[in-house]
């Protein structure tokens, strides 16, 4: 009967190790991070870029010209996160006309914001990332304010 005893409490403590030990995935497939939804850039010039970040680990950027209505230009592609670092793989590249229609579909590939580390901050972006202007790397700051979704 002790030996019995022993045998249950042993396995019920093996169990509970087991249980304990499993790590459980942090986000999971299809599930929400800090990043989904919409995100558009603090202007600092004549043109504005607004990021969004989807389920499923699906990225766009589109670009425009403060003059004209219409993103002039989109990137597609996939993003992940890991911490507080942010990678961004572009497969896809949109020249749109003045109104808003696709010219051109360009499959491209390229790290968009290189060695980027993010953090969020009263419903703002900050995206640090390196830039070469003159082939020399340089530490690039970009900053975007949450969309809220209207319901």
């Amino acid at each position: 009967m002790k030996n019995k005893i022993l045998l249950i409490s042993g396995l019920f403590m093996l169990l509970s190790i087991v249980l304990i030990s499993c790590k459980k995935e942090k986000t999971p497939l299809g599930s929400p991070d800090v990043l989904t939804g919409g995100w558009e850039e603090v202007p600092q010039s004549a043109y504005s870029r607004r990021l969004s970040f989807s389920l499923g680990g699906k990225f766009s950027m589109q670009m425009r010209d403060q003059s004209n209505q219409y993103w002039i230009s989109e990137v597609i592609g996939k993003y992940s996160i890991s911490g507080d670092q942010l990678m961004v793989n572009i497969s896809s590249s949109l020249e749109k006309s003045s109104t808003g229609k696709i010219i051109r579909n360009t499959p491209t590939n390229y790290v968009l914001f290189e060695n980027a580390k993010f953090n969020i901050d009263n419903r703002v972006l900050t995206v640090n990332y390196t830039t070469y202007p003159a082939d020399a790397p340089v530490p690039t700051v970009a900053k975007f304010n949450q969309l809220i979704p209207i319901d």
